[in-house]
């Protein structure tokens, strides 16, 4: 059915042919009700395409998850205190121009329970070849011509942070589950170490969460929130990742002390269960029984508003007599990522870095490392990587040459992207608001690919000289691209105005975009 249309349409400010259909007009008035979409402060920082945020009316494109490439192994167990293994516990930073890695270690022994696990430390200045230093700290055997910084247990090298709140005295940071093994001051629950150089440690006796997270937890001062937050092991009821959130990283931390765990433990010093939120964890298109271990989170420091989850998927092999270990099966690394670092979500559930060929040193059980280097256009990652399952050691008759810390090489911004096929994709961001004179872009077009981008005002119209037509095509594989328009890539008289951004893309990988000065 066909109604007549009266002039005024809508006081002028929606253009309408003189006849419209009857939907038409419902779709007009419902454009004309709804309210304006947010425009989004972006001012000249580099946002990143982890999740759907900036992926507008779509067609042609996904997001795809990007795995790094394994460069092998950088660490090995070579020293007699370090030569039993090397465990899946480890932190890398930079600072001062200088890479550095804890590690945790343990000397050849007959059965795990036979010694300690030692924290230990190694540096690098290439993130390639890492040496271990005679550092005189602690006597082993009758000797301090060694790496190694205090006893610990296996957990206990992810947690190194840099403080930048803190005093001299306690700019590096560590988090310990201490035991009764260790003599804790005030009973069994999570310690925090401080240190002036992240070498000689002082335990701040203080507890401050008075539960054994039983893996590697982990804190670190988010610049966004101006807040610590730590990421502890929580069982509800098997494993997850669960957050708190806190202004004094050295006063006891707040949990819910009414909370109900969902599981009993044969213990007086039991681990998290529901005292705390969950920041990650399985679900139901999670194969049963299987959980998460580690939980690695980066705050992206080179892109606003990104954080990155490294967990590691652990399938759960049926306990004996079917299988011959308990609590055994393999693990390999994924990837979860945040715009808040308080919920986390996968984007695919493949593996980021998966398990190696049987024989090749990390075939069975996969953990990373704390953190990630930066070098030009790189980024290195790390992880503990070992041969068997995750309780298959308890076959061994004895504990040697277990494990190491290998290399893996990701793009910068490249962890996930939007990929359009040979066919050809679209889309467009939501409004956004920006500060600077040029659009920039980390994009790998191939030989084949093409980019090519409009900016558009709020109602998506093109602006005049920003359109699709005059865009010079993008090929190429660039970190950071320049955008032109018919050769020109100024764009001040915008800065500051709503706009969005659209994309056209074929045989494109579309890592990040920046206004940049």
């Amino acid at each position: 059915m066909l109604i007549s249309f009266a002039a005024h349409n809508l006081e002028g400010r929606y253009p309408v042919p003189s006849r419209v259909t009857l939907a038409g007009v419902v779709a007009l008035l419902a454009l004309a009700a709804a309210p304006a979409e947010p425009v989004l402060e972006v001012g000249s920082r580099k946002q990143l395409f982890i999740d759907r945020t900036w992926i507008k009316d779509a067609s042609g494109v996904e997001l795809r998850m990007n795995p790094p490439a394994k460069a092998g192994l950088v660490l090995r167990g070579d020293r007699p205190w370090d030569a039993g293994w090397i465990s899946g516990a480890g932190t890398v930073l930079e600072d001062g121009g200088r890479y550095r890695l804890w590690y945790t270690a343990l000397p050849e022994v007959a059965r795990f329970e036979d010694d300690r696990f030692r924290l230990c430390y190694a540096e690098s200045n290439d993130g390639v070849r890492w040496r271990k230093p005679n550092l005189g700290l602690y006597e082993w055997r009758g000797s301090k011509a060694n790496n190694i910084l205090m006893e610990t247990s296996i957990e206990n090298a992810g947690g190194v942070f840099v403080d930048p709140k803190a005093p001299l005295t306690g700019r590096y940071k560590l988090l310990a589950i201490l035991n009764r093994q260790f003599s804790p001051p005030e009973g069994n629950g999570l310690y925090v170490y401080q240190s002036p150089d992240g070498l000689h440690w002082t335990l701040h006796p203080k507890r401050v969460f008075p539960f054994v997270p039983d893996t590697v937890n982990m804190a670190f001062f988010d610049a966004r929130l101006r807040k610590y937050v730590a990421y502890l092991r929580v069982w509800d009821p098997l494993r997850k990742v669960g957050r708190v959130e806190t202004d004094d990283i050295l006063a006891p931390w707040p949990y819910d002390r009414d909370a109900r765990p969902s599981r009993t433990w044969n213990t007086d010093t039991p681990p998290p269960s529901r005292e705390i939120p969950t920041a990650f964890g399985y679900d139901e298109r999670d194969p049963a029984p299987s959980d998460h271990y580690t939980s690695a989170v980066v705050q992206y420091p080179w892109a606003d508003n990104a954080y990155f989850m490294f967990p590691s998927a652990y399938l759960h092999y049926p306990p004996p007599p079917k299988s011959p270990y308990r609590n055994d099966g393999p693990l390999d690394i994924q990837l979860a990522v945040s715009r808040d670092g308080v919920r986390f979500e996968r984007v695919e559930r493949a593996p980021y870095i998966g398990l190696g060929p049987a024989g090749s040193g990390d075939g069975g059980s996969l953990y990373m490392y704390i953190g990630m280097l930066r070098r030009d256009g790189d980024i290195f990652q790390y992880y503990g990587g070992v041969e068997h399952t995750h309780g298959a050691y308890q076959g061994y008759s004895r504990i040697s040459g277990v494990g190491g810390a290998f290399r893996v090489v990701q793009r910068l911004d490249g962890f996930v992207s939007v990929d359009a096929a040979m066919a050809g994709g679209a889309f467009h961001t939501p409004p956004l608001r920006f500060a600077g004179t040029r659009l920039a872009v980390n994009v790998d077009a191939s030989a084949m690919g093409e980019v090519k981008i409009e900016l558009q005002d709020q109602a998506g119209s093109p602006l005049s000289g920003f359109g699709f037509d005059a865009c010079d095509p993008i090929h190429g594989n660039h970190l950071e691209q320049t955008v032109t328009w018919a050769g020109r890539s100024e764009l001040g008289r915008l800065a500051g105005q709503s706009v969005r951004v659209a994309f056209h893309l074929r045989a494109v990988k579309l890592y990040a975009f920046q206004f940049l000065p």
